[in-house]
Formats: structure tokens, C-alpha cells, sequence
């Protein structure tokens, strides 16, 4: 990418940058949108601008800051046929941050969250497509505000976000303009929307600002349409695009449409946070693995954040309902925050031969049960690699190679996601070295020669023939063989003794007399 960067600043036209490409579509779109009266001259001389502003800065970019900031230009581009007054503002405002920001700075962490002072706009870092405008996100910020009593960070963002609005279904809602699980955008969020008609309507109150609670009123209309059929009741979507049933979606769902109604009187709202209230409330022992919480049912375990934000969220609906179900669950996904890993022991392995190391019974392997999400680390004379797995039947290895002989009793350390840990003993396993030479039985029939063979501690017989007349000794090398097998001798002429040489892996070998070998004629 340096290469490229350069190449861009030496002016070479031997290849062009596809955000060039990009570019053009961009000043196309502007032109299509100003040509059907979608935006105004003004906004069209603004959103050029802010195209502009990016193709002066991606030449003088390096590495990782030049693919994020042309990534949004491709995406910006990407939307070049729907260019409106909305979304245009969302989408140019968005390039024009991203221009700012990696002209003088490195590409953030993922999920790093950066203001826009200039109307208070929030941004999430993804990596690869630079800093995304996040309706969640933002949502969450004027909710901050407001509980605050910060009036003017509060009114600020209010007003960027309701400019950002889109009409859908006659109500109001907020795209999001990246690919995510398969969503192609622009696409929206159930939860994303209940989020906002309680910021809005809060922020309204906060502010006495009565186009603010209308605007959280036309918010609230596209939510009922998020919402699917469960087996106990209604469910968001968290993502239009999908079905997933997903608990800390409904929860806050719940809260948040609960806020709405008490802030609007709107008995529709309070309604189906009622409905959604009982939904979850079915549901919730099903997200409950005994020692977790499910993301969504039917699936993984929740990432730590997503499991104590459920409980968050369980305790607020507690207090609020009383509902004991609610009190039970905060309760017990609470307390899985405190408890170390439970763990299993399968089966105890075999004895095993690990040198020399031939691909036979050179390894132990350790089969055991998890409650939940951890690393866990075999302990033993040589420990292993730490190793992240989920709850339930997994297995390690331990592969010591060079081991003094003896019985090994190791234990398993687990670490939970949060940092409780336990130690757990696992049956002993025996390190032996193989000191036995392997049962061999040949026999001669004219020049071919047929064995049988066994051995519990390798995986083949090294075989040759040692011939031998008077004055003169041969060695007929048949290399690595099966237990069982026959090959055609060749020997020089004349009548010979022959002796078959068995070796295993560790070298301890076997003779087998096998009478005379007639060489081959002529």
C-alpha cells in the first residue's frame, strides 16, 4: 500500500486508483439528484466539496488510513443513485469526517467511538471502513445527555440526528449505510429505532421542545413493523434483514418503548411493551445455559458485554415490573459473573510411546467438559498453549516428546471470560518407552517373502534381509512396511542364507531364520 501511495504522489498513469472511479460516480449521483430535485444547489455544492475534500487527501495517505477513507468513498459511492437531502447529509457528512480524521490520524481500534464537534454527531471505528455513522450509537449518546441534564450537548445532537431521519412507513427511521451478517444496506434496526423514539421523546421533555416528542410519535409507527412472531409472543428485529431472536435486544426494547409511552401517553407503545414484556418473559429460561446466557436462542453463548449488559437490563425491568422472573434471572446470570468454570474429565487416554516421535500413540489426548466460554491451559511437566473454547465436550492434547518415563497426572486451568478460574485434575497417563522388539513371522516361497507382524508402540517395521554365502554378504533393504505384506527378493546369483531384520520405531528388532534364497537365474 505504501508502493501505492506513492506511485499516486509521483503522478504515474500507468494505473489509476479505483477510487477514481469511485469519485466520478459520486459527482454522477450529485448530478442525477439536483436533475430530479432530490437536493438543492447548495447541498450539492457541499456534498462536491466533501468528494473533493477526500480526493485531495487519499493520494498523501499511507497503508491502512488510505484503504479506510477510499472504503468510504466506495461506500458513499455505492449510494450514488439515491442521493436525497437526508441521506445525502448522513453519507457526505460521514466522507467528510473520515477525511478529517485520517488526514492527521491513524485508523482507531474497533468499536472506538469519535464525536464530530462540529454538530455532535458520534462515529464507530470498523476496521477496513473507517468510522461509520452508528444510529444505536448515537441513540445511546442523546439518552446520556438527557439522563445528564445536559441540555445543550442534548439539543445538538437531537437536531443532527432528526436531519439524518429517513421516511419509512410513514414513520421515521435511521439507516445504516455498511454490510453487516449478511445485511445489505441501507438497512435498520428494531432496536435501534425503540432506542430512538425513547431519546427523542426524553430529549423533548428535557428541552420542552414539542417537534422532538412528534418526532420520537413518527418513530415509534415503524416499530411494530420490526417486530416478528416468537413462540410466546412478539419479538424485535434487531436487524430488519434477519430473525434472530436475540435477549438483550428485546430487553432494551422493552425499557425503551416503556420510557416512550411515559413520556407520550402513547397507550399504543405501552401495549406492546406489555406483549414484548410477556414474550421475553416465556422465553427467558431458554437463554439460560445453567452457567451463561444466550446471545440469542437457540445459539452461542453472549459475549461478556453482551451477558452483563443483560443483566443490566434484567435488573432495571425488575425494579420497574416486579415480575419475579426478571428477579430470577438478574439474579442468577449475575451470579455465572462470579463463578469459575465447571469442568468434566472424559475417558482416561492410553498409555503412550512419544519418542521417538513416529506418528503412533505419540500424544495423549485429554476429552473434557466446560460450562462455560473459557481458555483453558493443560498443566502438566510441559504445559500446553492456552486454548479458547466454548461450553461443552472439547479435547487437548499433550505430545511431550522427549519424557522421562513414568505416570503424569495433569490438571486443566480454566479462565472464564471475566477472569474466575478453576483447576481441575484429569486422570494420569502413563509415558513408557518401547524397549520390546516386535513379534515377526516370515517364511520364504522360491524369492518372495511373506511376514505378519505386530507391535503396540509403532506404527511400522523398518525390514531388510541379511544374505550371507561363503565369502560374501549382502544386505537386501525393503524399507518401511505394513505389519503384513510380502516382496519379491532380489538377490545376486548363487544359493544364500537369509535372515529377515525387523526394527521397529525405536530400533529394537527381531530375527527370523529364513533358510536358503536362490538369486536370481542366469
Amino acid at each position: 500500500m505504501l508502493a501505492l501511495a506513492a506511485m499516486l504522489l509521483s503522478g504515474s498513469a500507468s494505473a489509476k486508483p479505483p477510487w477514481l472511479k469511485d469519485l466520478a460516480a459520486i459527482n454522477q449521483g450529485i448530478d442525477r439528484a439536483v436533475a430530479l430535485g432530490r437536493i438543492d444547489g447548495e447541498e450539492a455544492a457541499e456534498d462536491r466539496a466533501a468528494a473533493a475534500g477526500a480526493a485531495s487527501v487519499l493520494p498523501k495517505l499511507p497503508s491502512s488510513r488510505y484503504r479506510n477513507l477510499a472504503a468510504v468513498v466506495h461506500q458513499v459511492a455505492g449510494f450514488s443513485k439515491g442521493y436525497d437531502s437526508t441521506r445525502g447529509r448522513t453519507l457526505f457528512a460521514m466522507l467528510a469526517f473520515n477525511t478529517r480524521w485520517f488526514a492527521s490520524h491513524w485508523d482507531p481500534k474497533a468499536g472506538t467511538e469519535v464525536v464530530d464537534w462540529s454538530d455532535g454527531t458520534w462515529y464507530r471505528a470498523f476496521p477496513g471502513i473507517g468510522l461509520q455513522f452508528h444510529p444505536l450509537e448515537n441513540f445511546g449518546k442523546l439518552n446520556n445527555f438527557v439522563t445528564q441534564k445536559n441540555p445543550a450537548r442534548a439539543e445538538q445532537l437531537a437536531q443532527a440526528l432528526v436531519e439524518r431521519s429517513v421516511v419509512r412507513a410513514g414513520g421515521l427511521a435511521w439507516e445504516y449505510y455498511f454490510r453487516f451478517e449478511g445485511g445489505r444496506p441501507p438497512w435498520i434496526s428494531g432496536m435501534a429505532q425503540a432506542v430512538a423514539a425513547q431519546a427523542l421523546a426524553r430529549a423533548g421533555t428535557l428541552l420542552a421542545d414539542p417537534t422532538l416528542t412528534a418526532a420520537s410519535q413518527r418513530v415509534y409507527k415503524t416499530i411494530p413493523l420490526l417486530t416478528r412472531s416468537a413462540q410466546t409472543g412478539p419479538w424485535i428485529r434487531l436487524y430488519a434483514f434477519n430473525n434472530d431472536t436475540v435477549l438483550n435486544a428485546q430487553l432494551q426494547t422493552i425499557l425503551s418503548l416503556q420510557d416512550y409511552s411515559t413520556q407520550t401517553g402513547d397507550q399504543a407503545a405501552a401495549r406492546l411493551a406489555a406483549r414484548l414484556q410477556a414474550a421475553a418473559v416465556g422465553l427467558l429460561p431458554r437463554f439460560d445455559t445453567g452457567y451463561w446466557s444466550r446471545y440469542a436462542l437457540g445459539g452461542a453463548e453472549a459475549p461478556l458485554e453482551y451477558h452483563k449488559y443483560v443483566v443490566r437490563l434484567l435488573t432495571l425491568l425488575a425494579k420497574r415490573t416486579l415480575d419475579t422472573t426478571f428477579t430470577t434471572y438478574a439474579q442468577r446470570f449475575g451470579d455465572d459473573l462470579r463463578e469459575p468454570p465447571v469442568v468434566k474429565e472424559g475417558p482416561a487416554p492410553g498409555a503412550i510411546y512419544p519418542w521417538p516421535q513416529d506418528g503412533y500413540r505419540d500424544y495423549a489426548r485429554y476429552v473434557f467438559w466446560v460450562s462455560k466460554r473459557s481458555t483453558v491451559r493443560l498443566q502438566i511437566a510441559r504445559a500446553g498453549k492456552p486454548v479458547v473454547v466454548s461450553s461443552g465436550w472439547h479435547s487437548v492434547l499433550w505430545s511431550p516428546g522427549r519424557t522421562d518415563p513414568g505416570v503424569y497426572t495433569p490438571s486443566l486451568h480454566a479462565v472464564d471470560a471475566v477472569g474466575n478460574a478453576s483447576d481441575t485434575d484429569l486422570p494420569p497417563v502413563e509415558v513408557r518407552r518401547d524397549t520390546q522388539a516386535p513379534k515377526v513371522s516370515a517364511s520364504l516361497a522360491g524369492r518372495r517373502l511373506y511376514w505378519r507382524g505386530s507391535d503396540d508402540a509403532s506404527p511400522w517395521l523398518a525390514l531388510r534381509v541379511a544374505i550371507r554365502r561363503p565369502g560374501a554378504a549382502r544386505t537386501l533393504w525393503l524399507g518401511k512396511e505394513t505389519y503384513r505384506g510380502s516382496a519379491l527378493l532380489v538377490a545376486p546369483r548363487g544359493i544364500w542364507t537369509a535372515i529377515l531384520l525387523a526394527a521397529d520405531s525405536s530400533g529394537n528388532t527381531t530375527q527370523v531364520a529364513l533358510g536358503s534364497l536362490r538369486g536370481r537365474p542366469g
